[in-house]
């Protein structure tokens, strides 16, 4: 973590210099003389941990003071109008000359304790701030980066037997409700047990209605059925208002009429099952079940008396060996030099199957080097250190296995994993949505060409193979969408975190807890789950020295402009706002106060974003939820120089670019207007990898001289991802696209393309098959509109997703060489279709059919290409299943 506060407060001071030059001018040789220590703080951070002692505590006080107080002399600075202003208070404030000089002092004592160390090591090193770019560099290439190891988190060595026994109970025939309990102590593989169930071909089968509920030790009920509804495509906005009695009447209604199974994971006392029982049908002849996961055998037996509980048992020796062979070796052997190791590694994991992840991930690393050298090191301390470990708690001795993994990891993964507590227990965690706050955290270092979200990407990719975070969902395309945390790690990350000044602020039933409030002002990152946040700002917090506000609460609340004031004044140094689950009415100008924010993320009604907000000089991600179809950017976004993502749900409409400014790292655009793809915006986002496109489309089709709007999308030579959404809300026949431009027109590099609405005929398909990059296809709500589609020869030859979702599709003609390499089909409420093409069963590279809401004509062709599958494995999903 000092390493990286370190780095972000030497990019900070860089930017200011850059882009903020008039700002500090008066007090640039502060300034300097801060930067110049900073690189001292940086080498000598950059060398082994086991030397850096107890400075680096120091050197990360005395960082976060100095970034305190440059900080809010930017702020004060920011919020005067006139340079009359700043020629009177050209004195530099006190606060920052006595911050300097603290700095100043503590390099004085790294500079001694460093010039011994190099001294010992007879490295003949001069003083930080003149060494070249290049020496700096050698110094950092201790710092280890993502290998590239495989992801393997799916490996389960011993429970198929389990599994099996799970699915018999599940299968069984029932006049009533039957409820199944697996129990275990943490660590042994319930959720893990439970999740191989619900995914299993033949649950997918006999279940057409199947939810997964995360219940955790802290749940609201009316919560958890409104998710249910949601996954079941069952909920309407007037939901939100109903009582728990009310939704719980419309959830049982709705399970009433298909067979279900449902998992209730991680169930810590009989009182949740109480609370959740009654919207569950109990009579019914269809075989319904339930599927709980807890610690505690009691509560299994209390929720179901008539059935014995499903204890997991450990690991064998035997599992125990061939799990970990498998997580660091894969199908290869164990040197014979590690051997003897390997058995003492084994016996102190005691079967537990999350222990043996945990150390495999962290012997993954070293195997991937094939030194010998290097992994007989790494093995012997693994080894050695269960020595200290405490064999009569297992609770703590996962702490310490956990706190071996988390010191064996790189520097710059570190604060990455520890962010991970700002999220709730069971939360799903968003790929996207944690990779854009770890770049705004300044977490993600640029040192490649790659982008700082493939880094950031590669950084995520890396935990995951060390078993530090678990994979939740993959994309269609196998990217990870959905990551989570197990409890138990999740625990060490709290304890860890708060040393790092991270805090939970906590509330039972809607009180805020006295100390969450009184050690708010120590705290630099802050997380808020509970739902009366209404009673925490009311509280009158203060934490000057906050810098993330993320708010994870279960249901929307609203918030009012006086609420809004209340964060402004208590969080000036805010750079990171994620309220999303927050609703507020008209815009919040008090935010526009937060000059250093560099992530936004709300919930509004609004239509407005205002001139003001080009205070936000650093921010870099704006994401806004509205209740408008339309939302109008007031400021010049392109004078907004770190901005790398806009995203909403509405139809943006941008200002006319000024004189000044670039949009040179602008990733993303979503949602444009066709009004606002004027030639400027394609020329100044050169490096744009996603755009979506929202209003009336076919404005970008009229011919202005020759040429359309649509032309100019062919200047975007980075852009990846493309999303065409039309708005019907004019006349149906003006709204509808006459046709698409050639292929040549769209952009070279285009792999996912997103229809909605555009209603196409079917013969335009033939346009879309000449997009020689094309991977992933999505046409939704009428994007295609006719009774037949018959595919032409010689397109989709890159083609792997295609998902066709509310189409009036009947009769479909294809064949394997028209989608030679696809891998995913889905067909989502295509309520004509007669059938499948049975052409798809020769397509080799076929992997899943995903059936939803079609006929019953379509899911009896989609058996028959199974059946007919040549020998591999082809997995469907119906629903409803016709069975």
């Amino acid at each position: 973590m000092e390493d990286t506060c370190v780095r972000f407060q030497l990019e900070n001071l860089n930017r200011l210099r850059l882009h903020q030059a008039d700002l500090i001018s008066d007090v640039k040789d502060q300034i300097e003389r801060l930067e110049k220590n900073l690189l001292l703080f940086k080498t000598f951070l950059n060398e082994s941990t086991e030397k850096r002692g107890i400075l680096k505590e120091m050197i990360r006080e005395v960082v976060y003071k100095a970034e305190d107080a440059v900080d809010v002399y930017v702020s004060q600075a920011l919020e005067k109008e006139t340079e009359k202003y700043f020629r009177r208070a050209s004195d530099p404030p006190a606060k920052l000359l006595d911050v300097v000089e603290e700095v100043e002092s503590t390099a004085q004592r790294v500079q001694e304790n460093f010039s011994r160390l190099l001294s010992e090591s007879e490295l003949l090193i001069g003083d930080a701030s003149d060494r070249t770019p290049t020496q700096l560099q050698n110094l950092e290439r201790n710092q280890v980066v993502y290998q590239g190891s495989s992801m393997r988190q799916d490996t389960v060595v011993g429970i198929e037997d389990e599994t099996n026994k799970i699915i018999g109970y599940l299968i069984e025939e029932t006049e009533k409700l039957d409820v199944i309990s697996i129990v275990g102590m943490p660590g042994l593989g319930k959720t893990t047990l439970a999740r191989k169930v619900f995914r299993h071909p033949r649950i997918e089968y006999e279940f057409p209605i199947r939810l997964w509920v995360s219940v955790s030790q802290v749940y609201r009920v009316k919560d958890i059925f409104l998710g249910m509804l949601r996954d079941l495509s069952w909920i309407t906005e007037d939901m939100y208002d109903k009582t728990v009695q009310e939704i719980a009447r419309t959830l049982h209604a709705r399970l009433e009429k298909e067979k279900f199974l449902i998992i209730l994971d991680d169930m810590w006392t009989t009182e949740a099952w109480d609370d959740l029982r009654h919207a569950f049908p109990i009579r019914s002849n269809k075989s319904n079940k339930i599927l709980i996961t807890s610690r505690s055998r009691v509560v299994g037996q209390a929720i179901n008396p008539n059935r014995e509980s499903h204890c997991l048992r450990f690991l064998t020796y035997e599992e125990s060996w061939m799990l970990l062979r498998y997580l660091v070796f894969g199908h290869r052997n164990c040197p014979q030099e590690l051997e003897v190791i390997e058995r003492v590694i084994v016996d102190m994991c005691c079967g537990l199957p999350l222990l043996i992840m945990l150390v495999g991930g962290v012997l993954a690393k070293t195997a991937s080097t094939g030194e010998m050298k290097v992994m007989q090191s790494s093995w012997k301390k693994v080894a050695e250190s269960s020595k200290t470990f405490d064999y009569s708690d297992m609770e703590k001795r996962f702490q310490q296995i956990v706190l071996f993994s988390y010191n064996a990891l790189p520097s710059n993964l570190k604060p990455c994993f520890l962010y991970l507590r700002m999220f709730p227990e069971d939360f799903e965690i968003s790929s996207k949505r944690l990779i854009l706050l770890w770049i705004a955290e300044g977490y993600i270092e640029q040192k490649t060409e790659i982008s700082l979200e493939e880094i950031a990407k590669q950084y995520l990719e890396d935990l995951i193979s060390r078993n530090l975070v678990m994979t939740d969902k993959l994309s269609t395309t196998g990217e990870i969408k959905i990551c989570r945390v197990h409890d138990l790690i999740r625990d060490f990350c709290v304890t860890v975190a708060y040393e790092h000044y991270f805090q939970e602020i906590h509330g039972h039933g809607g009180e805020v807890h006295a100390y969450s409030i009184s050690n708010l002002q120590r705290m630099r990152h802050i997380a808020i789950d509970f739902n009366n946040v209404i009673n925490f700002i009311s509280s009158q917090p203060y934490g000057p020295r906050v810098r993330s506000i993320l708010c994870s609460l279960r249901e929307e609340i609203i918030l009012l402009p006086t609420n809004v004031s209340a964060i402004a004044d208590a969080f000036k140094l805010t750079r990171v706002l994620d309220v999303r689950s927050i609703r507020f009415t008209r815009f919040p100008f008090y935010l526009t106060q937060l000059v250093h924010l560099r992530y936004i993320a709300l919930t509004s009604d609004f239509k407005v974003l205002p001139e003001a907000i080009s205070k936000w000089w650093s921010i870099q991600t704006i994401i806004v939820f509205t209740s408008s179809r339309v939302l109008e950017i007031k400021a010049d976004i392109w004078k907004m120089v770190h901005l790398r993502h806009l995203k909403t749900n509405a139809s943006v409409i941008l200002q006319n670019a000024g004189a000044g400014g670039n949009g040179e790292k602008i990733q993303t655009l979503v949602n444009i207007s066709p009004q606002s793809c004027t030639d400027n915006l394609f020329e100044r986002a050169i490096n744009l990898k996603k755009l979506g496109i929202r209003g009336q489309l076919t404005m970008l089709l009229d011919d202005k001289g020759g040429s359309t709007t649509f032309d100019n999308l062919g200047k975007l030579q980075q852009l990846e991802k493309l999303k065409l959404l039309n708005d019907l809300h004019i006349h149906p026949k003006e709204a509808k696209l006459p046709g698409l431009p050639p292929p040549h027109i769209f952009p070279k590099k285009l792999i996912s393309l997103t229809l909605s609405y555009t209603l196409l005929g079917w013969e335009q398909m033939s346009v879309l098959g000449m997009l020689e990059n094309l991977k992933v296809l999505k046409l939704k709500n009428d994007a295609f509109t006719g009774e037949r589609w018959e595919a032409a020869d010689g397109g989709f030859q890159q083609l792997e997703v295609l998902q066709i979702e509310y189409a009036d599709l009947v009769f479909w003609e294809a064949s394997s060489h028209h989608f030679p390499k696809l891998q995913h089909l889905s067909l989502r409420n295509c309520e004509e279709l007669k059938a499948l093409p049975f052409g798809l069963a020769d397509i080799l590279s076929l992997q899943v059919i995903d059936l939803h809401r079609t006929t019953k004509l379509a899911a009896v062709s989609a058996r028959e290409i199974q059946a007919d599958n040549k020998g591999r494995r082809l997995k469907l999903s119906i629903f409803p299943s016709y069975e």
